[in-house]
């Protein structure tokens, strides 16, 4: 058993596996932290992608953040790497356990380009990252043997399903997003927040910003509103960059920027709204 661990880690193929699998899980763990601690990623090579994603409704998948998912994926796979079994064995579940990654790493990859609008550079490199140790472990699966037909075709029933299964959990209620009927109290911080200037930065398909919309009801009708995604209703992409939007929603009130979803006593007290 030693020795078939001790070969599998001594081919270059092996340990290159092993460092694949170690990466993606320490970047995925950085992504768990940045969202529960540091409240954002750091070097960000999209810009302000990585907390868009990370603030939008499918930054959780069944109340579980995608982040964790990707830990325990690739710690499965580390284990998977470091385990007792035969090589043969080894490289047959790291291509199972990576091709079910690169699916939902291809879900992702879907969302962030024709859902939320947003790229994160963290999720790209974990979804190559995940391409590259599902290709290595393809092709030494082939090399050991397996039908090369065979694995194509469970690699895309496993793709499929991984996609399918992620897509119909993230899939919303016909109910979700259904305004409530203002109030005065609604409707005259609505009216005065516009008058004053202030105005909310978001985006059609920000979770976050439905969540904003539904604490005014109708009455956001009267907030002044600008989209900063390109294919959205009435955009306005342009000021968003030149107002350094990181976040959606995002308030600017009085000439400073407030991040995420606010209520409505908490807008008060920033823009010095009486309730008159």
């Amino acid at each position: 058993m030693a020795k078939g661990k001790n070969s599998f880690l001594r081919g270059g193929a092996g340990a290159a596996a092993l460092a694949l699998c170690a990466l993606g899980a320490v970047i995925s763990a950085y992504l768990l932290v940045a969202d529960f601690v540091l409240g954002g990623a750091e070097f960000c090579l999209t810009g302000a992608g990585c907390d868009v994603v990370r603030e939008s409704r499918y930054s959780s998948l069944g109340g579980i953040p995608v982040s964790l998912f990707g830990v325990l994926g690739y710690a499965v796979m580390v284990s998977a790497a470091l385990s007792p079994l035969g090589r043969k064995t080894k490289w047959s579940l790291l291509f199972w356990l990576s091709a079910a990654a690169v699916g939902f790493s291809a879900y992702l990859t879907y969302l962030e380009l024709f859902i939320i609008d947003a790229l994160c550079s963290w999720c790209v490199a974990s979804a190559a990252i995940a391409v590259a140790l599902f290709a290595l472990a393809a092709s030494k699966r082939q090399a050991g043997g397996s039908s090369a037909v065979k694995s194509i075709g469970g690699a895309a029933a496993v793709f499929v399903l991984v996609f399918a299964v992620s897509y119909s959990i993230h899939s919303p209620s016909p109910e979700e997003g259904t305004p409530s009927v203002s109030t005065f109290y609604q409707v005259s911080l609505a009216r005065y927040l516009s008058e004053s200037g202030a105005a909310m930065y978001g985006s059609y398909r920000c979770s976050h910003c439905e969540r904003q919309k539904e604490l005014f009801g109708s009455a956001f009708g009267y907030v002044t509103y600008v989209e900063c995604s390109r294919s959205g209703p009435d955009p306005n992409p342009a000021l968003c960059a030149r107002k350094k939007i990181r976040s959606y929603p995002t308030w600017e009130i009085g000439g400073e920027l407030h991040e995420g979803v606010r209520t409505l006593e908490q807008l008060g007290r920033i823009s010095g709204y009486s309730g008159n």
